[in-house]
């Protein structure tokens, strides 16, 4: 009778150690296993949207061209007051935007790169630099560019959306046309990957 008891005290003891501690004895180690939470990785949220925004069946710059509205349509805006260029930077903003619906300049650039690359495979970078686009003076922005043969194309949902009388004007637009060179200034570039 005592040996019953003993053991299931010992129980309730542990059980109550693993409940208000998450803490497992020595001797329960092996038989326990406690499991982190899983965080949804970026090519699964691209995966995601892309497959309900796009037709398998799409062209690739029809593809571009949902992905784009998609981005102006779903996202507000957020300021960012302190940016850093540290490496990796682009999968966590765009992983931020999916997750709040909102961003700065460098989310929209980060969410519709990685967008871009999932649905197309084309290369596809963001630019960091600056543009004169909002206020007729230079500023610190980010966009995406997208390669199509041997051209690079400025795909900027941020600006398309948010700059005054702009919609469709910074969507598929050649790097090296006299419009685009009079508003953007390229600083550095990342190259999209997951």
């Amino acid at each position: 009778m005592k040996k019953k008891i003993v053991k299931k005290l010992t129980a309730a003891i542990l059980m109550g150690c693993l409940m208000t501690t998450a803490v497992c004895v020595p001797v329960m180690a092996d038989s326990i296993v406690i499991e982190e939470p899983t965080e949804e990785s970026l090519k699964d949220m691209t995966t995601d949207i892309v497959k309900k925004q796009v037709k398998s069946g799409d062209s690739k710059k029809t593809k571009l061209s949902k992905l784009f509205k998609y981005t102006e349509k779903t996202y507000g805006y957020a300021r960012t007051t302190s940016f850093s260029n540290k490496k990796g930077w682009e999968k966590t903003y765009a992983k931020k935007m999916f997750k709040d619906k909102k961003g700065s300049c460098y989310h929209f650039a980060a969410a519709y790169g990685f967008l871009a690359k999932q649905a197309t495979g084309y290369p596809v970078r963001i630019c960091v630099g600056q543009t004169k686009g909002f206020s007729g003076r230079w500023q610190p922005h980010a966009w995406t560019e997208v390669k199509i043969g041997t051209k690079w194309y400025i795909c900027d949902t941020n600006m398309d959306k948010f700059a005054a009388k702009s919609s469709g004007k910074y969507y598929l637009k050649s790097k090296t046309s006299s419009a685009m060179k009079a508003v953007y200034k390229a600083g550095s570039y990342v190259t999209v990957k997951f």
